[in-house]
């Protein structure tokens, strides 16, 4: 499981620039071009910097030797579980942050669908519940929690409650993301776009859908972890950087998809597929008004002419037109 370890700081420094650059769109899209910077935002800003420190405590703890086979100079293996086992704690916390982000974004979306909103509120007080309850279990695993990096003396949970409890992250985390990822095709639902919104929306769901499926696949090595005969050791460290590949990569493609999905207004800058009549109806309109406007003659300004003569000249002689009157009284109060 040595690739574990190789393939995390990539994919760590990888999405660490993809999400720098998405929220900074964003941010600089609320800010500056719509001017709606709203709460979904500041929860994305919020879990963009908790993304970071997760980050930051990982490699840390990758930079003490945390789940390498081979004892070298300037590893301090107690300080690396420290890092490790806080990174664990911001993974679930920072997985919940963005979720309620995207959560926050479809409440803007969803105004006047009751049905929708009723069913988001419940899925935000849902994971408030569950992220509340798994970080609780993962802060509390070791009494005291220091004996998770060996020091002192006391009690750890056994393996398979932390994998039953990665289990149900995964189940939550699955079920939330097929949600968020569904319920723009529903709102959207007969909505005339343009092709590149459309292209826009089917690329945002498909990045909603890989992020589920990443947590699918992470399931098949929480397995692993609930094999493991011992919560610690070299053997659980790489069980446990395993599935953190999969944890770092699918809170990556939450905070990349739900920063895009706030950068509509760019999309006036993509050179193609643009607006036209087959999307929004507005060249038929014109074609119409233009067709209208050559029937009816030259350009004239009403003004040029005295009030008993004006409708002649605004429609054709041989026309039907509607002549309206108006009589007004007045009454003492």
């Amino acid at each position: 499981m040595a690739w574990a370890r190789d393939s995390l700081p990539p994919a760590i420094y990888t999405f660490l620039v993809l999400n720098f650059i998405a929220v900074g769109l964003r941010v600089y899209v609320r800010i500056c071009i719509s001017k709606s910077f709203g709460y979904d935002d500041y929860a994305m800003v919020v879990a963009f910097g908790g993304f970071i420190t997760l980050c930051s405590l990982t490699l840390v703890s990758l930079h003490n030797g945390y789940g390498d086979p081979e004892t070298r100079p300037g590893y301090n293996i107690s300080e690396a579980v420290r890092f490790f086992v806080a990174s664990t704690i911001s993974y679930v916390i920072v997985l919940y942050v963005a979720k309620l982000s995207v959560a926050l974004v479809l409440l803007r979306i969803a105004v006047t669908s009751k049905g929708v909103r009723t069913l988001l509120i419940c899925s935000i007080v849902g994971l408030t519940i569950w992220t509340t309850v798994t970080t609780f279990i993962v802060a509390f695993q070791c009494v005291p929690l220091s004996v998770a990096w060996g020091e002192g003396t006391g009690t750890c949970l056994p393996a398979a409650v932390l994998a039953n409890t990665g289990y149900s992250i995964s189940a939550m985390d699955i079920a939330s993301s097929f949600l968020y990822a569904g319920l723009p095709a529903y709102l959207l639902k007969g909505v005339q776009l343009s092709v590149r919104v459309k292209a826009s929306i089917i690329i945002l769901l498909g990045l909603g859908v890989a992020s589920s499926v990443v947590t699918i696949i992470r399931l098949k090595y929480l397995v692993d972890v609930g094999n493991l005969k011992s919560p610690t050791g070299i053997e659980a460290a790489n069980a446990y950087l395993t599935t953190f590949v999969y944890s770092i990569t699918e809170v990556g493609l939450t905070l990349f998809t739900g920063s895009l999905a706030a950068l509509r207004p760019l999309l006036k800058l993509v050179p193609f597929g643009g607006t036209t009549g087959k999307d929004y109806g507005t060249y038929g309109a014109s074609t119409k008004q233009s067709h209208v406007r050559e029937e009816m003659g030259n350009g004239m300004k009403l003004q040029d002419f005295n009030d008993a003569e004006s409708q002649d000249f605004i429609v054709p002689k041989g026309r039907v037109h509607k002549t309206v009157q108006y009589e007004v009284k007045y009454s003492d109060v």
